[in-house]
């Protein structure tokens, strides 16, 4: 199996980091206002990674609306959809829900990209995701910490989770065409990712800038301390996670990739463990040893 498979764990591994430094910048920030600007931090890094080592080329103008239109669907959509999840979920079930991206992209893969899954691979990407949904329902423990909380109703954030799902899925697929056709993947997501934060700016300004939640910190109140934490996680979960991504959607299945990448909800599982103090249950590690073999049969096929 070529590596580019295992871009999806690499990815999972990023967006494990940012998902567990989220929560308490979220509550400063406020959700709209903390996805702006940490998608425009990750932009602008793309944008100058891009143009300082010339990674612009005529393959990626060919398909620039496809590569705008997964942005705007990835990150602009997902994105922000993905970060209220959190913000009323928490980030373990955020996760198992946005987990079914794996699945989704399989579907979106075989419906219009004509990829085909050898019957061991459905096999193991099944037991992945089987492996993560039991590792989140069995997960919880009785004295919940406030990250398994819910904030709102609970039908909302179980949307706003899958419709992440379904942007990320969509958008991964509409950026395979470029990367198919040689665009490089680092100018792939500059232009994605700088598409979702052009619209995510002027959203921000048109409809979110004065519906800040009470318990927000004022823009001026916040710190320096904020700022830094915001821009490692646009670094690592954007940059480096996103990145990593396109660059294995383009040179691998779309399926195989995110599914890999959706182990994420089970690397959390550890984190939590460190960042809570609380260790998960039994049924947590059961599934965490489902995902471990599943993504070992497909990387082995």
């Amino acid at each position: 199996m070529p590596f580019a498979e295992l871009s999806g764990l690499v990815a999972a591994l990023c967006w494990t980091i940012s998902s567990l430094m989220a929560p308490s910048l979220i509550q400063r920030f406020g959700t709209m206002r903390f996805n702006t600007v940490r998608i425009v931090i990750a932009s602008t890094i793309l944008l100058l990674i891009s143009l300082i080592t010339q990674r612009f080329n005529g393959a990626l103008w060919q398909h620039t609306e496809g590569v705008i239109l997964s942005g705007l669907l990835g990150i602009f959509i997902g994105d922000t959809l993905l970060f209220t999840a959190v913000h009323r979920l928490g980030p373990r079930r955020t996760g198992v829900l946005f987990a079914t991206n794996a699945p989704m992209s399989i579907l979106l893969g075989w419906l219009f990209l004509n990829e085909q899954l050898t019957a061991g691979q459905l096999f193991a990407c099944g037991l992945v995701l089987s492996g993560v949904i039991v590792a989140i329902l069995f997960g919880k423990r009785g004295d919940a910490h406030a990250w398994e909380q819910t904030k709102g109703k609970l039908s909302s954030g179980i949307l706003f989770a899958l419709g992440a799902a379904l942007g990320q899925a969509s958008g991964a697929l509409l950026s395979k065409p470029a990367l198919l056709d040689g665009a490089d993947p680092i100018a792939v997501s500059a232009l994605r990712v700088g598409s979702g934060a052009i619209a995510l700016l002027l959203a921000y300004w048109l409809f979110y800038r004065h519906k800040q939640a009470a318990n927000t910190i004022p823009f001026w109140q916040l710190t320096r301390r904020d700022f830094a934490g915001i821009a490692a996680l646009a670094t690592i979960g954007m940059v480096i996670g996103m990145s990593v991504l396109v660059w294995g959607v383009g040179n691998a299945n779309v399926g195989v990739v995110t599914t890999l990448s959706a182990v994420v909800p089970v690397l959390i599982l550890p984190g939590l463990w460190i960042t809570t103090k609380q260790r998960p249950a039994l049924g947590a590690w059961v599934g965490a040893s489902l995902v471990v073999i599943g993504a070992s049969l497909i990387i082995l096929q």
